[in-house]
């Protein structure tokens, strides 16, 4: 048996029972903690930069110093091993708790001493733009408290370096820009003259359909429609009718388009369909009055515009009208009395928003006069119109042939002219000189001809001018200053910068991105599909 006494270092300890039951033995004491080890020295900042160096490890703390072993009882069993210290407390650069000394049980093993408590690594520092990131400070160890044996020294974890900030470039505001699909109104002449041969002139209705215009100008039509298929919302109609006095019916004098096919993405098997379906006239109806395929152009074209303007679809729209002689009023009227009407349906066309494109089938039938193809191009680009006249006559001679037409006299009180003598009562709006625009004027016997400048012509209503103030509804201000900062691509193919044979923004014109030159020419490709902006933003904001 024993019994307790005290130790001169403060704790209590034990007196065993000799053996032979006479005495109580010396008082046996405890060994006393051991001293703390030192914290672990703070790891290194992280160098600045790109991303911050991790701190060097610190060094760690010195153990602490062994308590005195007990004095190992006779017969006393070996003593209960003591309880390991806790771990140190996380935190940002939080200092680890101690771990609590073991205590001792009498007998001849003395505790371990409690772990030291290991601090937590320093929080990573915040990059900051462009410089370095603050490192993390450095977690003081914990000290292990001593038992029997030293408490191990804790150890310190390294600050983790900042994440170092960008460099001065801003980042590129970079752009896929959608070009809104552009719609296409095909108005083909239907009249008469389109079935005559190309090679002989025996019969008003050509027995072999392939030696007719109709016959390669629709071929070269539908080539054309189905490689620009999915570029290009494609709508179909014809100029037709009969004449309406004489028994015949022209329905689009009130609006109806003939063989009509609405525009739409991917309308070239319909377009095809409906042109192949579309019968030669007899020759019978060739001659007959009131049988007689017209030309009722700008009913055709009034028609189509309206369905156009009200078309809600994104894009540009355009009409490309093809003909091969005289316009009427579907009758045989003067010439310059329809094409005076025309000129005034295509202007008014433009007015709404519609651009026209010209082409005038060149064959042995074509009897337009000289200047009437260039005056519906100009009309149809915007441009100041020259009205085609025979040397020596001014505009007044149109109201001095046609006043006594009731539909070109309708088409006059429309257009909110005069309507008294005078050289401004027109149908159409004229001046003494001529834009620059011109109608193309393909050969009808040849279809490669054709098919090229149809392709030219279409391909063209994709437009090289970009509006920065509409990017995909995006508003760009461009820097003019600082282009030489900027890129554009088309395709993933760099374009070089310049006024003339690249991609520019005029200081003049900052909310409009040109591209010219060759860079035009490839951009309206069939096969170039996507174009880039990448502005920094010191350029662009």
């Amino acid at each position: 048996m024993s019994v307790a006494c005290a130790c001169t270092n403060g704790t209590q300890g034990a007196q065993v029972c000799a053996a032979n039951g006479t005495m109580y033995g010396a008082c046996t004491c405890s060994g006393g903690p051991g001293a703390a080890g030192s914290s672990g020295g703070a790891g290194a900042a992280g160098a600045g930069g790109s991303a911050g160096t991790a701190g060097t490890i610190g060094t760690g703390g010195t153990s602490g110093a062994a308590g005195s072993v007990g004095t190992g009882g006779t017969s006393g069993g070996a003593g209960a091993g003591g309880t390991s210290g806790g771990a140190g407390s996380s935190g940002s650069g939080g200092t680890g708790a101690a771990g609590s000394g073991g205590s001792n049980a009498g007998g001849t093993g003395g505790g371990n001493a409690g772990a030291g408590g290991n601090g937590d690594a320093g929080t990573t520092g915040s990059a900051g733009t462009g410089g370095a990131g603050t490192s993390g400070s450095a977690g003081n160890g914990g000290a292990g408290s001593g038992g029997s044996n030293a408490g191990s020294g804790g150890s310190s974890s390294a600050g983790t370096g900042g994440t170092g900030g960008a460099g001065g470039i801003c980042q590129m505001a970079q752009i896929q820009f959608q070009p809104a699909i552009p719609t296409v109104y095909l108005v083909v002449d239907r009249s008469s003259s389109m079935f005559h041969c190309l090679t002989t002139t025996t019969s008003c209705v050509c027995s072999d359909n392939a030696d007719t215009p109709w016959f390669t100008l629709k071929n070269a039509i539908e080539m054309v429609v189905t490689q620009l298929d999915a570029q290009v919302r494609f709508g179909f109609t014809t100029i037709y009718g009969t004449n309406p006095a004489t028994g015949g019916m022209c329905p689009v004098m009130g609006g109806t388009l003939a063989d009509n096919v609405a525009p739409a993405v991917n309308n070239a098997a319909t377009i095809k369909a409906k042109y192949d379906g579309i019968a030669s006239p007899s020759p019978a109806e060739c001659t007959t009055i009131g049988k007689k395929l017209e030309s009722p152009a700008m009913y055709a074209i009034r028609a189509v515009a309206n369905t156009l303007t009200a078309d809600t679809s994104p894009g540009d729209k355009y009409i490309i009208f093809i003909t091969d002689g005289q316009e009427d009023f579907c009758d045989d009227s003067p010439e310059i009395c329809a094409s005076d009407s025309t000129v005034g349906a295509i202007q008014s066309a433009f007015t709404a928003g519609v651009r026209t494109i010209v082409f005038g089938l060149q064959s042995s039938q074509f009897n337009l006069p000289a200047g009437t193809l260039d005056a519906f191009a100009n009309a149809g680009a915007g441009e100041s119109t020259v009205a085609s006249l025979a040397p020596g006559l001014g505009t007044v001679s149109i109201f001095d042939q046609c006043s006594g037409m009731s539909p070109w006299h309708a088409d006059l009180v429309a257009s909110g002219h005069p309507t008294t003598r005078g050289p401004t009562a027109t149908v159409g709006t004229y001046a003494m000189t001529a834009g620059p625009t011109k109608p193309y004027k393909p050969n009808a016997a040849d279809q490669n001809m054709l098919v090229n400048q149809l392709s030219t012509a279409i391909t063209g209503v994709k437009s090289c001018t970009f509006d920065l103030n509409d990017i995909n509804g995006q508003v760009i201000t461009v820097d003019t200053t600082k282009l030489d900062q900027a890129h554009v691509k088309i395709d993933g193919v760099e374009v070089p910068l310049s006024a003339t044979n690249g991609w520019n923004v005029d200081a003049a014109a900052p909310t409009e991105l040109v591209l010219s030159g060759t860079a035009c020419t490839t951009w309206r490709d069939p096969a170039s599909r996507k174009i880039e902006f990448a502005f920094p933003c010191s350029a662009a904001n």
